[in-house]
């Protein structure tokens, strides 16, 4: 090998993102994959890039590591490019990840299982500080580790949950009505959301949540727009990410203000009204990774 192809074998080598499979946990019980960026990358192996948050992309929902249509590994992978340390982890009964916890329902133990990662990517990379990131039930894990860890530096929630609005509600009808069902379709749909919100609301006061949307359990819009204050107050970094799967229970950019006005300039929002919940078309995962890595560089100290 020549000098000239020796030094730009050692460039591209240094220019590889490596993946290395880790355990993580008191006990190893956890699975993960953690992305470190390349050597020539900003900030790479410096005391910053300790010192920087690092990235935990939570499962969506019982998908395991690699996430839907492989977002979690384009994610990551991206992040370490730019110098973050990230990983994909299976929380405990996910994947290749052993249920070890005792905690009394799935999330109890999701948050146990992130926090004893954290700790363990934190003995392993020197990071202090983190950005979890989470789809569907990942964004509700999320939530509940962000309120239960002051580690936690910023979340990205996609698809967390959504409430409807008057205005929501009006601008469904008349999508309805100037689409292909016609007036009086939009009108039979306007009397059967009316009735089916009338027993929701009854629903919700014995039950006292949101009764269960896509086989989740939601809070009362009171206790969501506290919670996401709550992380607002403490300086906790919130994207959230909305697809366009949602009808009238979330179908515009400002929406998430419309609902919770006391949080507009608190924290971000994404719309994306073209995307399904799992962002299957590659233009759709392109964007909303695009949009994520944007938002996590803009707050990376």
């Amino acid at each position: 090998m020549t000098a000239t192809h020796e030094r730009q074998g050692r460039a591209s080598a240094a220019s590889i993102v490596r993946d290395e499979a880790v355990r993580l946990g008191p006990e190893g019980q956890l699975v993960g994959i953690v992305s470190y960026p390349p050597e020539d990358a900003p900030h790479s192996a410096t005391a910053s890039a300790a010192a920087a948050p690092a990235v935990i992309v939570l499962n969506a929902g019982v998908l395991h590591r690699v996430g839907p249509h492989r977002l979690h590994v384009s994610l990551t992978r991206r992040l370490a490019a730019m110098g973050i340390i990230s990983a994909r982890i299976d929380l405990g009964g996910i994947g290749d990840s052993t249920a070890t916890s005792d905690a009394i329902t799935f999330r109890q133990s999701a948050v146990a299982d992130t926090r004893a990662a954290m700790t363990s990517l934190g003995q392993m990379t020197g990071a202090r500080r983190f950005v979890i990131f989470g789809v569907c039930a990942g964004a509700d894990n999320a939530l509940a580790i962000a309120s239960a860890d002051d580690r936690v530096a910023g979340i990205v929630v996609v698809d967390p949950a959504v409430y409807a609005t008057p205005r929501s509600l009006v601008r469904e009808l008349r999508q309805r009505a100037f689409s292909g069902e016609g007036i009086s379709q939009a009108l039979r749909w306007a009397a059967r959301t009316a009735r089916a919100r009338v027993r929701l609301e009854i629903a919700r006061r014995r039950q006292g949540n949101e009764p269960q949307t896509e086989g989740r359990d939601y809070p009362p819009a009171h206790v969501f727009g506290a919670q996401l204050a709550s992380l607002a107050d403490r300086g906790v970094r919130v994207l959230a990410v909305y697809s366009g799967i949602h009808n009238e229970r979330y179908n515009h950019e400002d929406q998430l203000f419309e609902a919770f006005p006391a949080l507009r300039g608190r924290i971000d929002r994404a719309y994306f009204p073209d995307a399904n919940h799992t962002f299957t078309q590659l233009e759709d995962q392109t964007a909303l990774i695009e949009t994520t890595l944007r938002w996590i560089a803009g707050g990376r100290s």
